[in-house]
């Protein structure tokens, strides 16, 4: 999820055609294929992709998901901080971890694909085009057919498409057993985020909006038409009065800043959710991820809520 003010509260119809890979032992170094992008341009990528990097959590996550860790060339270190997978993932060894994004230290690892996330200023980018590096944007999901596509299209780039079928298989099957009938379908959801100076919230087209629809439950926000992450004041709040808070745990794990500023406003303790204790907190490499975990997300915000009525 892309960053908006100082919290990461950030921020696709048909499936994907792509070219099929050629078996690998008959794939040339320097040889492309087509891969149609999300909107429709046709990109040319490697054939093979042999040496991948990523700038963000969301690419690195699909990564691991989709490709085998020999093809692996690196990953920007803050990545890992927001990962769903690779925070618990020993087997990375020693795995190249440059601390930001920068055209230098990525060029150093030779890469032959580099994975930007969508929000990614296109300074780096372009420069690594420039260098005959094919650096490809990936979209942040806002709705169950861009996650769907996203996952097309990375298995695309990879040339992974079996895998990108069965992770579909999979993410279609454990959507559908969120979507059974429960008690949360009437609930309204705000995904809030406040360090003190102001606040913001995800509205409709956002993985948050996507995150909360998975798991059964409605967008406070989205429902006011709010678009987009948007700054929201706290009489603003109060209006909207939700059912439930979905707020963050800090970057370092532990309480939830946004918590702790509440708690200590006098107008906001009178907002319901907080009377009530009614929020779930999730870790940060859920709550900001834009990738296929957003699943995870999606069943520890259910199983969060399920648990304040027990």
């Amino acid at each position: 999820m892309r960053p908006t003010g100082p919290t990461l509260l950030a921020l696709l119809g048909l499936l994907l055609a792509s070219c099929g890979a050629e078996p690998a032992s008959t794939v040339t170094a320097g040889e492309l294929r087509a891969v149609r992008a999300p909107g429709g341009a046709e990109l040319r990528v490697p054939a093979r992709a042999e040496r991948v990097f990523a700038d963000s959590a969301t690419g690195f996550d699909l990564m691991l998901a989709l490709l085998p860790r020999e093809r692996f060339a690196g990953v920007v270190s803050t990545a890992l901080r927001y990962s769903a997978v690779a925070r618990t993932a020993q087997e990375l060894g020693d795995l190249p971890r440059p601390e930001g994004f920068h055209a230098e230290d990525v060029l150093a690892l030779g890469p032959d694909l580099v994975l930007v996330s969508d929000w990614r200023p296109p300074a780096v980018p372009d420069l690594l085009r420039a260098r005959g590096i094919s650096t490809v944007r990936l979209p942040t999901p806002a709705t169950w057919e861009d996650l769907e596509q996203l996952v097309t299209f990375a298995a695309a780039l990879f040339a992974e498409e079996a895998a990108g079928d069965e992770l579909l298989q999979e993410l279609r099957a454990r959507r559908a057993t969120l979507a059974s009938p429960s008690d949360r379908s009437d609930l309204r959801v705000l995904a809030y985020s406040n360090f003190g100076t102001s606040g913001y919230c995800a509205g409709s087209r956002t993985s948050w909006d996507l995150m909360i629809e998975l798991a059964g439950m409605r967008n406070a926000a989205a429902e006011a038409g709010i678009e987009g992450n948007s700054a929201i004041d706290l009489e603003r709040v109060l209006q909207l009065d939700p059912d439930v808070l979905l707020v963050s745990e800090s970057e370092e794990g532990g309480d939830s800043p946004t918590l702790a500023v509440l708690r200590t406003h006098e107008a906001a303790r009178e907002l319901r959710a907080v009377k009530e204790q009614r929020w779930v907190v999730l870790p940060v490499h859920l709550h900001a991820t834009s990738s296929h975990h957003l699943l995870d997300a999606a069943e520890a915000l259910a199983r969060g809520v399920d648990a304040l009525d027990d």
